[in-house]
């Protein structure tokens, strides 16, 4: 029995932290939910006011069956690669962890996600399961789900950036597309910089700078871990350069199933217009000032299809919230693995000294 005085496993600090977070938010996260809960509502009902609400519900109810089939289908199958590529982000850090579990806490945060906006939502999620499962390597583990969320962020940009220009001529017709295609095109550029940086410069060389700079930074407690990372990071660059393929594959399969929303309600744009401006809305629709994406994702949808295609408004409505549909049919297979799956638990190692990191909201 231990001492009253005597401190827990740092693993079992480190997991007893997560928990602990997810245990009620604070009153500025819940009134920041609550923000973009009104914001997505106040988006829907500003673009309900531009369309005939009943010709988008009778869209909605005579879509085709089987394009909306075969988009669910890719839909979860995203899922799989983003366990595959959560898989090769903690191979780098030598933490081995079954596909199989993977794959179920990934289902998971999608559930959560969709149900339980904000800070527990996808990213905590996994955080909070990885942490029951690699013992003495939590704070590493959850780092991974960072990594892998500013690898998926970049691969909606570049994207967005290898696409755009195609449709440029268009795009630019439009005060609203054009700025938008710019903002993002722009973002995306130092997203380019940066991967040629990581990808070219000697290995040694950057471990160099990030010794140089560290410690200059904010958190000295962190620097050692961080440093750790980096260098195993850089060990690991062609693991990280078949993630970020499997990203892009994903904002492709993303495209396919928009497309194939766009198929089930009639709309016959071709798929390069599709390639043109989902990145764009999976880009805008990350930002946090809304839930999910609401809103955002149903007005730029109706934005750019108009635009790119002279798509009726009530149609591009309809195509929007097909695709959400798809989304939300995989989010409810996601609570049925909740209630039933149990993460296989991996025997302990090397031991943490720091607390995991945590998503912001």
């Amino acid at each position: 029995m231990n001492e009253p005085d005597q401190m827990p496993p740092p693993a079992e600090r480190d997991a007893g932290e997560l928990n602990g977070k997810k245990k009620g938010m604070s009153r500025t996260q819940t009134v920041f939910v609550l923000l973009k809960v009104v914001f997505s509502i106040a988006l829907i009902i500003w673009l309900f006011q531009k369309v005939n609400p009943a010709r988008v519900w009778d869209s909605v109810c005579q879509a085709r069956l089987t394009p909306f089939l075969l988009g669910t289908i890719l839909t979860w199958f995203t899922v799989l690669i983003a366990s595959w590529r959560w898989q090769r982000l903690l191979g780098i850090l030598d933490i081995d962890i079954p596909l199989r579990s993977l794959v179920g806490i990934a289902q998971i945060g999608q559930f959560f996600t969709m149900f339980l906006p904000g800070p527990t939502g996808d990213d905590l999620t996994r955080m909070l399961y990885v942490s029951r499962i690699a013992k003495g390597r939590v704070g590493e583990a959850c780092a991974t789900v960072l990594v892998d969320r500013v690898i998926g962020l970049s691969s909606v940009l570049l994207m967005a950036l290898a696409c755009l220009p195609f449709h440029w001529s268009l795009l630019a017709a439009s005060r609203e597309t054009r700025w938008l295609a710019l903002a993002i095109m722009t973002a995306a550029v130092p997203v380019v910089i940066a991967g040629l940086v990581y990808f070219l410069v000697p290995r040694r060389q950057a471990e160099r700078w990030m010794e140089r700079w560290l410690p200059g930074l904010p958190g000295a407690k962190w620097h050692e871990r961080i440093l750790r990372m980096w260098k195993m990071l850089g060990n690991g660059k062609r693991e990280i350069a078949g993630v970020l393929l499997a990203a892009l594959g994903t904002q492709v399969t993303v495209c396919t199933f928009f497309y194939l929303a766009g198929r089930a309600v009639g709309i016959t744009a071709p798929f390069t217009i599709w390639l043109g401006f989902v990145p764009v809305v999976l880009a805008a629709s990350a930002v946090p000032i809304s839930i999910i994406g609401l809103g955002v994702r149903e007005n730029l949808v109706v934005l750019f299809l108009g635009v790119l295609a002279g798509v009726d408004q009530e149609l591009a409505l309809a195509a929007s919230f097909i695709a959400f549909a798809m989304m939300f049919t995989v989010a409810l297979f996601g609570g049925l693995v909740y209630v039933f799956f149990r993460p296989q638990k991996r025997p302990p190692v090397a031991a943490d000294t720091e607390p995991a990191p945590t998503p912001t909201a």
